[in-house]
């Protein structure tokens, strides 16, 4: 799917929901072999491309700040799930479990180095997660992790651009100036 334009964005979710299904069909059986590592990883790749796709986003990004944005659980919530499916555990516990890993999740997210615009924007995945409303588009990833076609950001790749905005000459053009401390905007 392109990255610009394509399917709307509730589209792109289902797709990505069902990769994970077919990724996730045999979870119980490969969770726990002796190459699950392996097998993790691997699926992990094709989740992240998925959710990838969801918000438009460019593969640059953080793995966590991927699924955050498009607000599908992590991959291994989503096996650790299946596995507690598959095992008949009580609803409680699969409760408590389920609730124990989005705070593992979350403070993961709170220690990552990487992602941290994105953090200081959604600080609980989990609320964002949950939510009912809002799709994850292009332009909404790009304000998000602050990587666009602001000068800022361009210069990782031209190291003799100029980060300058033209509308404020002294100030540095990145998303956080451009959408939110712009007197021009």
């Amino acid at each position: 799917m392109p990255i610009i334009g394509g399917p709307r964005s509730s589209r792109k979710w289902l797709y990505a929901y069902v990769i994970d299904s077919i990724l996730l069909y045999s979870t119980p059986t490969w969770s726990c072999g002796t190459r699950a590592q392996t097998s993790m990883r691997r699926a992990e790749a094709i989740h992240r491309r998925a959710s990838l796709r969801v918000i438009s986003g460019r593969p640059h990004l953080s793995y966590k700040a991927t699924y955050v944005l498009a607000s599908i659980p992590p991959l291994t919530l989503l096996a650790d799930e299946r596995s507690w499916l598959h095992q008949c555990r009580h609803e409680d516990a699969r409760v408590e479990e389920r609730q124990e890993t989005l705070k593992r999740c979350q403070s993961q997210w709170d220690r990552s180095p990487k992602g941290r615009r994105t953090h200081r924007l959604i600080p609980n995945i989990r609320l964002w997660i949950e939510r009912r409303h809002g799709e994850v588009d292009y332009n909404l990833t790009q304000l998000l992790t602050g990587h666009g076609y602001f000068k800022h950001h361009s210069q990782r790749y031209d190291h003799y651009a100029n980060t300058a905005f033209p509308a404020c000459p002294h100030t540095v053009e990145n998303a956080e100036h451009v959408f939110f401390n712009c007197p021009r905007f």
